[in-house]
């Protein structure tokens, strides 16, 4: 008789993967079909990250230090689905839970993620992104290997149960059919339990598919496929670029920006008259005209400094001195120029107020001054691998700290404190730029601007249901109905959406408007009010 082959340790990894992909799969197909999402995305993480942890225990495979953190800042992006409502914020908690779980496949190499290069930080992702959609085709293919699975007795058993099944199926239609005609309680009853709709079935089947498979993918590279072009950091021999060029290249872009913020010497010292002098522009106008173009500008720097550390060639001290110096200069005047943008955008938000567009840019330009401050502490001290994992730590509490300021709630805020602080945030005859600055004249005095309320009620996330509600006795009548209009349109209803997209911020929101939908009732336009 010839014994039953072993299964090795690799099909029994695939088969306990494949169990954890199909479960993630179901999960997900019954969760994140609720939109938006809220603690839907949290679930499914924790199941993920569950499946994740009981796999490394259970076949004992190796990890770094690095792991739990990476699971834990997983986590925590997935909460603040639960925590926020703002759609940016998300979007960002997305790639940040993105990036988390492709930095875990590089933590199961053996190495440390702290002196890994950013070739290697590209190379990860573009190897998790290519794995999570094709590895569930190797990993049924090849690494489980389907003949050493056994084959017990008890699938004997459970093919007589079939065939049970299938002898009792047109008995229980003949015997339910009398029964459903001889009562109308079973009838409804039966209907209930066995209708289903055929393009139902076949779209959550393909949903289970594509979830499990996707799931599977990400689990059998993080944990199956070793992938040494990841473990072996950033290229060490560069293309050896002469020093000569790569000089003469920064030179010459470190000479435009010099003559560029020349220039800006005089609007730095000189103020608003000298700018119109100069531009004919307002001070504000011209804030407007040059913060976004310089933002990009220092964003496109970073990649150049680092192509160009790790490209040229240094063979003798003064060359390596030299070089060093240059890069240096480049980071100090993009260090002004980041200066100089955010100080136009304080001026133009002080005379236009907030958006998200603006907070958001803030936000990044904080980000990009931090990098290039990390740059100078490790690039240019001789320190390259440090800099990738710095730079990505310094990405994740950017967006904590966007956390903890709750931009839709910072933004309502400080706009609507504005006007009914009194104090002027427009300009007069600024009627032309109130569509795209989100300011709007109120009645009197014809000098004051009020915050365009129906881009704060409308395109502002629950986050910022209790400024709105607090501000409005402050508000002029038109803006006091024009606001009641879209938070009973938005967030009336308490009862209106699904427990998967449950989050705190709706929630609270929802609670807040219910508990005054009287009074909101009463701050409505006649017309609208005699249509509810």
């Amino acid at each position: 008789m010839t014994a039953a082959p072993s299964i090795s340790e690799r099909t029994r990894l695939g088969l306990s993967i494949l169990i954890v992909a199909v479960g993630v799969g179901v999960l997900g197909d019954q969760m994140l079909r609720a939109w938006p999402w809220g603690v839907n995305v949290l679930l499914c993480t924790i199941a993920f990250v569950g499946g994740g942890a009981w796999l490394v225990r259970r076949h004992r495979l190796p990890t770094t230090p690095d792991a739990p953190w990476l699971a834990l800042t997983a986590l925590l992006c997935a909460v603040a689905f639960v925590r926020r409502d703002s759609a940016v914020l998300q979007l960002l908690d997305i790639l940040a839970l993105l990036s988390a779980l492709s930095l875990l496949a590089l933590s199961t190499q053996g190495f440390s993620l702290r002196n890994r290069g950013v070739t290697t930080y590209g190379l990860s992702a573009l190897h998790g992104f290519a794995t999570t959609c094709f590895g569930s085709l190797f990993l049924l293919g090849r690494d489980i290997r389907w003949r050493e699975v056994p084959r017990p007795a008890r699938l004997g058993r459970l093919r007589s149960v079939a065939i049970g099944v299938a002898l009792a199926v047109p008995l229980l239609a003949l015997f339910g059919a009398l029964f459903a005609s001889a009562d109308s309680a079973f009838a409804a009853a039966a209907s209930e339990v066995f209708r289903f709709d055929v393009g139902q079935v076949a779209a959550h089947a393909f949903s289970i598919g594509v979830g499990s498979a996707l799931t599977g993918g990400l689990l059998w590279g993080t944990l199956l496929n070793r992938a040494p072009a990841l473990t072996a950091g950033e290229r060490t021999v560069a293309p050896g670029l002469s020093f000569t060029a790569a000089a003469t290249t920064l030179g010459l872009l470190n000479f435009l920006f010099v003559v560029f913020l020349a220039l800006q010497v005089g609007y730095l010292f000189g103020g608003a008259a000298y700018v119109d002098h100069t531009t004919g522009l307002t001070l504000a106008q011209y804030a407007r005209r040059g913060f976004f173009e310089m933002a990009t500008a220092s964003a496109l720097v970073l990649p150049i400094v680092l192509l160009a550390d790790w490209a040229t060639a240094r063979e003798t001290p003064a060359e390596r001195t030299s070089f060093r110096a240059l890069l240096t200069l480049t980071v100090l005047l993009v260090g002004v120029m980041l200066t100089s943008a955010l100080q136009r955008m304080w001026l133009y938000v002080g005379a236009f107020g907030l958006t998200e567009l603006r907070l958001y840019t803030t936000g990044f330009m904080v980000w990009l001054a931090g990098v290039f401050a990390w740059f100078a502490w490790t690039v240019l001290r001789g320190r390259r691998p440090g800099f990738a994992f710095g730079a990505l730590l310094q990405g994740w509490v950017v967006l904590a700290g966007l956390h903890l300021l709750n931009p839709d709630a910072f933004i309502a805020r400080e706009n609507l404190g504005r006007a009914i602080a009194g104090r002027a945030i427009g300009e007069p005859g600024a009627e032309s730029e109130s569509r795209d600055t989100n300011m709007v004249f109120i009645s009197a005095p014809p000098t004051r601007l009020e915050p365009d309320v129906r881009y704060l009620a409308w395109h502002l996330s629950a986050d910022a249901v209790p400024q709105l509600l607090a501000a409005m006795p402050h508000l002029s009548v038109g803006n006091r109905g024009a606001v009641s209009a879209a938070l009973l349109h938005r967030w009336a209803d308490p009862q209106d959406s699904d427990w998967r997209s449950w989050n705190w911020s709706a929630s609270r929101a929802k609670r807040l408007v219910s508990a005054r939908r009287v009074d909101l009732m009463t701050m409505l336009p006649s017309r609208e009010r005699s249509a509810r």
